[in-house]
């Protein structure tokens, strides 16, 4: 193991985890910052390629064991660490990693046979996006397609939210939407189904889902945009009681998709 204690914070190797609760450079650096036991440990496990490691004295003791012999970990104090990344460091472990250039379509998606995606236009809530990632992970989506305006998928409190699950599942930032789910439908014969607040939309338990779905989210605040609706005439909607007008992109998601599965057990 390449430990070794850090003495100065001046030190440039700790750069990236500087003040991060005040900046979002790593977006723009093409790397991602990986926070606490569980989704540090899943990046060990994945295949982008890391950095460093970051970590407290009181939780080396206990984390030694599951770090890789060929990436350097600094090691610092409790209260260097808090010093360094601007919060209450209770984690006590972070690492960087690289970020992967955008994957095409083809490149991941089956050519044949049922596939599930769930494709997000405009969440711009981590949480939401995060939870997107994790409940897609759980019920087998394929991938996660996120359009201009989503949340980070990277983002520390993204990567936290879905207990890294997007490590091991394609997640694809589009420009644009809209082609991208023209494509699917057009090229690799991927039904897209709109979620939608719309009493003209079919109640989501008539629907009968086709193998090759995507299941599409809106915005938190005003939905799916007009350029996203057109792709599609396959409208979904939960049937709702007393007077509730609407639920949480996540609760909605786990619905849909749990439907989609129980739909398609074996796909």
């Amino acid at each position: 193991m390449l430990s070794e204690r850090i003495d100065s914070l001046s030190d440039p190797r700790l750069d990236v985890y500087r003040s991060l609760k005040s900046t979002n450079a790593t977006r723009d650096a093409q790397i991602f910052i990986a926070e606490g036991p569980t989704v540090v440990e899943r990046v060990l496990r994945s295949d982008f390629s890391v950095r460093s490691v970051v970590i407290s004295d009181r939780k080396f003791a206990v984390f030694e064991k599951r770090l890789p012999a060929n990436v350097p970990v600094y090691r610092l104090t409790q209260a260097q660490a808090e010093e360094l990344v601007g919060f209450a460091f209770h984690c006590g472990v972070m690492a960087c990693a690289e970020r992967r250039p955008p994957q095409p379509l083809k490149q991941w998606l089956p050519s044949a046979g049922p596939v599930l995606l769930v494709a997000g236009d405009r969440v711009t809530d981590p949480e939401n996006v995060g939870a997107l990632i994790r409940i897609g992970a759980a019920f087998g989506a394929a991938g996660i397609l996120l359009g201009a305006g989503s949340a980070d998928p990277f983002s520390r409190r993204v990567l936290r939210v879905s207990m890294g699950n997007g490590l091991f599942l394609p997640i694809v930032e589009v420009p644009d939407l809209a082609a991208a789910l023209t494509e699917l439908q057009q090229q690799h014969a991927v039904e897209n189904c709109l979620t939608l607040l719309d009493p003209t939309a079919t109640p989501l338990h008539l629907h009968r889902f086709a193998g090759r779905t995507a299941l599409v989210f809106g915005n938190e605040y005003d939905g799916i945009s007009e350029a996203v609706r057109a792709v599609s005439r396959t409208r979904l909607t939960i049937p709702m009681f007393h007077g509730t007008d609407s639920l949480n992109v996540a609760v909605s998601a786990g619905i849909f998709l749990h439907q989609y599965r129980s739909a398609c057990p074996g796909q």
